[in-house]
């Protein structure tokens, strides 16, 4: 159910509107002299993997794969180095299009 409550109401009684939305589904618009400020809406179980996918788009995804796929630079590595060795490969991968380097 979807409803309307002013900001003072909401204050006092937030424990049970916060137990509705929760445990009903309910859905509270928090209002201030007629105008809204705030929804209340139930929490989407942000746990499941299947809902994390769907949140983020395919271009997200893509450049997160390519985020992971790059090494790993700790303190012990020195940071020209893995560069170099990532030119030696004469590959790089551009919006998931692999290409040669050119010199």
């Amino acid at each position: 159910m979807e409803r309307n409550i002013d900001v003072t109401s909401a204050r006092r009684q937030l424990g049970t509107l916060l137990d509705e939305v929760f445990h009903k589904g309910d859905i509270v618009t928090i209002e201030r002299k007629g105008k809204p400020l705030a929804k209340i809406v139930p929490l989407r179980d942000t746990n499941d993997q299947d809902t994390q996918h769907s949140l983020i788009s395919s271009r997200q995804r893509v450049l997160l794969e390519e985020l992971n796929s790059l090494p790993a630079i700790g303190i012990d590595k020195d940071p020209v180095n893995i560069l170099r060795s990532m030119r030696k490969q004469k590959k790089v991968t551009v919006h998931g299009i692999t290409t040669p380097v050119l010199p």
